[in-house]
């Protein structure tokens, strides 16, 4: 995100109204920028009587140490001092990853980033290349000398601010890269880092060349384009980053501050472009985390309610114990279409802080820009508009029958890269629906889980009582073995559509898990079909854009119950049950049209009765509720 289009984000703090009643203190906040107390002198109140409580600021590498050595806050302390004099917290971005510099009027400067230029001149060979061999303006953070440097500004600022201002900040994000969410950057689609000590890393470990995944790999088009080293690269990639944001954390834990760190949407289309699935690495590094989300998919604006509370709740699955939800609107604001986005910011945001490691929200994307070149002040029309509700709990909660994890793995994500299928991301949207029907059943309680959930050891997969597999159709051979061993010690197991079909590089292995969930042998129907259960009811499935390829039409092995039969082939059909195995042959929370409800409410049904405690009365989430 831009700096001064986050700014926008605390103000969605507006979104407590006066007199409403809180649950709980939560952070709301938003950037505020030089600019803006000198363009507002009231900005500081506008933002207080709109229950802002915190403000975002950016302390710039290159304003603190222009001179190598030297370091000065000056032009930093009355700013500071002003927004605590009024009220406000602070959350300071530590700006080292080369943002572009903007000045303390708003003024753009296109030549000059928050990297001091003598690092730039001292250093050249410190900086990231993308994959055509260019020049970034990120930093190399896995440089020795670029690393020591970085963390010597690391230290000077946090000293400083912790003795002026003691128990105002609540944390220091790392500004590892010029959008200062943890993950690489990108131009266009050059991906990074391709430095010379990166390749040469590279090479040490594998023998080979970094990969370039110029393409994408689209699930409807049928089997993906095989890449040996994806998942090494993976691995590669974020290990550095990990190494990085630790090495960082704990130069600001060593003065006494708190680290945080923003992460950008996971579970889409360019995962595999950003590492984003480091997140789930780095949750003993940080104090607090920030998720967030542009209501951008990559290809188009999209304004869904869904994806902060099911990533926020991924983030508290994975281990992070202060968790903040962020709200950016600058993809609409550019097209003059922001002020249609903002009661779907009130509901995602809402529901998010619900959530209990939710301890608030930033909000940006609604600054002014007075022309191409320079930003403008927080626009507070906008901001009055915002209504965001805090959810208190109610009084008479019913007690979840049932806990039960939805896997989102992240190689998925990786193998298919750039995935459009259906005019959708078939796998997050997959994930997104899955989430959303399950979580609306107040006897459940569900949980988002990662890679990381599934070791034996892992405390929250000894609290679940079945895992839903949504549309995993990539996964390493290691993961399919971790979700056999959770089943063989008693747990139930959940797949829709199809679940391992091609490892962690993309490569087929025409492996369903078919000897536990029972199947003998499948084809797949490109149109709908009519199918009838048990009890003689009839079911119609028609075809779907989001349901790219049909369905999956499976016979059943012995022992195992099919639970709707094709009208006329009886001895297929497109759910199969087994013991504490439930297969779906299509992805029925993704239905859409007049049957979609039915189809939500059958998912629902045939999962919970796939489940024997739910039977006995004696699931886990039932049992550590009462």
């Amino acid at each position: 995100m831009n700096i001064f289009l986050r700014s926008t984000a605390a103000l969605l703090s507006a979104l407590f109204l006066a007199g409403a009643a809180v649950a709980k203190p939560q952070v709301a906040t938003l950037i505020v920028m030089p600019q803006d107390l000198r363009q507002n002198p009231q900005i500081i109140s506008d933002l207080a009587a709109r229950g802002i409580n915190h403000a975002t600021v950016y302390l710039n590498w290159s304003d603190v140490e222009a001179q190598e050595g030297q370091f000065d806050f000056s032009a930093y302390d009355p700013y500071f001092d002003q927004l605590t004099q009024g009220g406000l917290s602070l959350i300071v971005v530590l700006d080292m990853g080369g943002r572009t510099y903007f000045d303390a009027g708003g003024k753009r400067y296109a030549d000059r980033t928050t990297v001091p230029d003598w690092l730039y001149k001292q250093m050249p060979g410190g900086i990231m290349k993308n994959f055509s061999g260019h020049f970034t303006p990120q930093p190399d953070f896995a440089n020795p000398t670029v690393r020591d440097l970085s963390a010597r500004f690391v230290r000077k600022a946090v000293a400083h601010m912790q003795q002026r201002y003691p128990g105002k900040v609540l944390a220091y994000p790392i500004g590892l890269q010029e959008e200062h969410e943890i993950k690489y950057g990108q131009t266009g689609y050059q991906w990074r880092d391709y430095a010379d000590s990166a390749q040469v890393a590279f090479r040490a470990q594998t023998g080979k060349s970094q990969p370039v995944i110029n393409y994408t790999n689209d699930i409807s088009l049928g089997l993906p384009r095989v890449e040996p080293l994806l998942y090494t690269h993976k691995q590669f990639r974020e290990a550095r980053l990990k190494e990085a944001t630790c090495f960082y954390a704990d130069a600001i834990r060593s003065q006494g501050g708190r680290a945080m760190s923003y992460f950008g949407e996971l579970f889409t289309a360019h995962d595999a472009i950003y590492a984003t699935s480091v997140a789930e690495q780095l949750a003993d590094c940080l104090d607090v985390a920030v998720i967030d989300y542009n209501f951008y998919d990559g290809y188009s604006l999209s304004a869904d309610a869904r994806v902060l509370p099911m990533l926020a709740n991924y983030m508290a699955s994975v281990g992070y114990q202060q968790i903040m939800v962020g709200a950016y609107a600058e993809q609409w604001e550019r097209l003059k279409k922001s002020a249609e986005l903002l009661p779907v910011i009130n509901r995602t945001l809402s529901t998010a802080l619900a959530q209990p490691k939710v301890i608030g929200f930033e909000v940006g994307g609604l600054q002014r820009q007075l022309d191409a070149q320079r930003a403008g002040t927080i626009d507070l029309e906008k901001l009055q508009s915002l209504r965001v509700q805090p959810v208190v709990p109610a009084t008479a909660r019913p007690v979840p029958r049932l806990a039960i994890g939805i896997l989102a793995s992240t190689t998925n994500y990786y193998v298919w890269h750039g995935d459009r299928s259906g005019g959708v991301n078939a796998h997050r949207e997959a994930l997104l629906a899955a989430y959303e029907v399950l979580s609306a059943q107040p006897d459940l309680a569900v949980h988002v889980i990662g890679e990381k959930n599934l070791r034996e050891d892992d405390p929250l997969l000894q609290r679940l009582d079945a895992i839903l597999v949504p549309h995993q159709a990539a996964l390493p051979a290691s993961v399919k073995r971790q979700l056999k061993a959770y089943w063989t010690n008693g747990g139930t197991l959940v797949q829709d559509m199809r679940l391992g079909e091609f490892d962690e590089n993309g490569k087929p292995v025409y492996d369903w898990m078919h000897e536990v969930f029972g199947i003998e042998s499948l084809h797949w129907n490109p149109r709908g079909g009519i199918f009838t259960t048990g009890d003689s009811q009839f079911l119609r499935l028609k075809p779907s854009r989001k349901l790219y390829t049909g369905y999956a039409a499976m016979v059943p092995r012995p022992g195992y119950r099919l639970l709707a039969a094709d009208i006329l082939r009886k001895r297929q059909g497109i759910m199969v049950r087994g013991p504490r195995t439930l297969v779906f042959g299509f992805t029925p929370q993704m239905v859409d049209g007049v049957s979609q409800d039915m189809w939500k409410k059958i998912f629902v049904r045939e999962i919970l009765n796939t489940v024997p405690c739910v039977a006995a009365a004696n699931c886990k989430a039932s049992v550590q509720s009462r």
